[in-house]
C-alpha cells in the first residue's frame, strides 16, 4: 500500500510567489532559462541551473553548484523563501485557458519507488540519474515534485474541493506564459489522516512525468543509507516530493516525430516503402492530426498524407508494447525504412510535443531543419497504465504529460 506524507515545505514568501518558482524548462530550451536568470533576479532557477550565468559552459557541479547555494542561502536569509512550521498538504491547482489542474504536493517513500508500489513506464539514464542524486546532495533539497498519478478517490476529492471551497488559496499569481497558479496548504489533522489513509488503501501509484527525479532521489537515498547504517526509515532522506493528481484530471499530448534525413525521404523510393506498410490517404498540403488510434500522419515537400497500418501487420501485432501506436511508428517507419534503432541516441531524429502545435511541425520540415514529419494520436492513461502494471517500458517520448509543475514552488528539504 502506498505510503504518502506531509512535510514542512520550504517556499517562497506570498509576494514573490511568481518571480521565485519558474517553468520547468528542459536542456532545450536553455535559451529560455537564461531569459529567466537575466531579467529576474530572484527566480529559483539561479539555484537549480547556476551554469547560465557562465555563457557557454556546461555543467560543471564542483564549479557552479557553489554559486547557486550562494542564491539558495541569500534567498532564505531575506525572507524570499520561508520554511514552513509544521507539515502539511498542498493542493496546487493551474488554471491553463478554461481547464484546471488540481493536484495535491507531498512526499512519496522512496522504498515505495523501489519495490514498485510506485510504478514506472520509462527507462532512465544512470549519468542523469547521478547528476540529479548529486544535485539533490549539494543543496539538501529539490524543488520540483515528481508528477504522480493515481485512481481517482472520493475521500482526497472531498477534502481538496473543500479546502479550496473554503480558504482563499495562500499563493494566486499568473506566470509570464498566461498560466494562473494557486496554492492551499492543508494543516487540518483530521484532511492529513483521511488523505494518508486513502492512499493507504491503494495498491499502486504511477509515475506520469519525472523518472529521472524519482531515481535521482532513490539514489541519493541509497548514498545517505550507506553514510548512516543506523537509519530508521522515517528520515528526511527516505521520501521525495510529489505532485498526485488523479488520472481524470491528466492530460496526456501526443508526441510528433521529425526526421532528417534527405537521402531517405527525397531518394525516390520513400513513399513506396511506406506503402509497404500502410495504407495511404492525400490528405492537403498541411500537417495531419490523427483523431483516433491507429491512424498516423505524414508530412514532407509540403504535402501531407494520412496512413493506416495494412490488415496483415495489425493483425499480427502481439502485446501490449506492440500495439502501442508509438511502437507501431518505431517498428515500421522509424525501425524497417530508416533504419533508426535507438531513438534515444539517432541524430537523424527529434520529438516534438502536440500542445505546441502543428504549424511549428510544419514549419519545422518546411525550413528544411528535418523532412519528415510524422503525427501520432496521443497514448491513453489506461496504455501508460497498463505498460506500468505489466512492467514494460514505452519507446522514448511516448507521452508529453501535464500539468508542468513549476519548480522552486514547494521545496522538499531533506535536512
Amino acid at each position: 500500500m502506498a505510503i504518502i506524507k506531509p512535510f514542512a515545505a520550504l517556499r517562497p514568501a506570498r509576494d514573490k510567489a511568481a518571480q521565485v518558482s519558474a517553468p520547468s524548462y528542459d536542456s532545450t530550451l536553455r535559451e529560455l532559462s537564461t531569459h529567466e536568470i537575466m531579467r529576474n533576479p530572484y527566480s529559483y532557477l539561479h539555484v537549480v541551473k547556476p551554469y547560465l550565468h557562465f555563457k557557454g559552459e556546461k555543467k560543471n557541479p564542483e564549479k557552479h553548484f557553489p554559486l547557486g547555494l550562494e542564491y539558495l542561502n541569500k534567498f532564505k536569509a531575506e525572507q524570499v523563501l520561508i520554511k514552513d512550521s509544521e507539515p502539511s498538504f498542498y493542493v496546487y491547482r493551474l488554471i491553463k485557458g478554461s481547464v484546471a489542474y488540481t493536484s495535491l504536493i507531498a512526499s512519496a517513500s522512496v522504498d515505495d519507488y523501489k519495490n514498485n508500489v510506485i510504478l514506472k513506464h520509462e527507462n532512465t539514464l544512470t549519468e542523469k540519474q547521478n547528476e540529479l542524486a548529486e544535485h539533490i546532495e549539494f543543496y539538501s533539497g529539490l524543488g520540483n515534485p515528481v508528477l504522480l498519478t493515481y485512481p481517482d478517490n472520493n475521500d482526497i476529492e472531498e477534502v481538496v474541493n473543500r479546502t479550496i471551497a473554503s480558504h482563499a488559496p495562500e499563493y494566486n499569481f499568473i506566470s509570464q506564459d498566461q498560466l494562473k497558479h494557486n496554492l492551499w496548504p492543508i494543516h487540518n489533522k483530521a484532511d492529513i489522516a483521511t488523505i494518508e489513509a486513502a492512499f493507504g488503501t491503494m495498491s499502486n501509484l504511477y509515475i506520469a512525468d519525472g523518472h529521472h527525479r524519482s531515481a535521482g532521489c532513490a539514489t541519493y537515498c541509497d548514498i545517505m543509507r550507506s553514510k548512516n547504517p543506523d537509519y530508521n526509515g522515517q528520515e528526511l532522506f527516505n521520501f521525495f516530493p510529489v505532485c498526485l493528481i488523479p488520472f481524470n484530471k491528466l492530460h496526456i499530448f501526443e508526441y510528433h516525430r521529425l526526421v532528417k534525413d534527405e537521402a531517405m525521404v527525397n531518394g525516390g523510393n520513400f513513399m513506396a516503402q511506406i506503402g509497404e506498410y500502410f495504407n495511404i490517404i492525400p490528405s492537403g498540403h498541411v500537417p495531419v492530426q490523427p483523431l483516433a488510434k491507429r491512424e498516423f500522419g505524414i508530412y514532407l515537400n509540403n504535402d501531407a498524407y494520412v496512413i493506416t497500418l495494412k490488415p496483415e501487420f495489425e493483425n499480427a501485432l502481439l502485446g501490449t508494447l506492440a500495439n502501442l501506436d508509438v511502437s507501431i511508428v518505431e517498428e515500421f517507419i522509424l525501425k524497417r525504412i530508416f533504419n533508426i534503432t535507438d531513438s534515444k541516441t539517432d541524430k537523424r531524429l527529434s520529438f516534438i510535443d502536440g500542445s505546441r502545435g502543428l504549424l511549428t511541425l510544419q514549419s519545422a520540415v518546411d525550413s528544411g531543419d528535418f523532412d519528415l514529419a510524422i503525427t501520432l494520436f496521443p497514448t491513453s492513461i489506461s496504455e501508460v497504465k497498463q505498460v506500468a502494471d505489466e512492467n514494460l517500458i514505452m519507446p522514448p517520448k511516448s507521452t508529453w504529460i501535464e500539468p508542468k509543475i513549476r519548480t522552486g514552488l514547494v521545496i522538499y528539504e531533506t535536512v
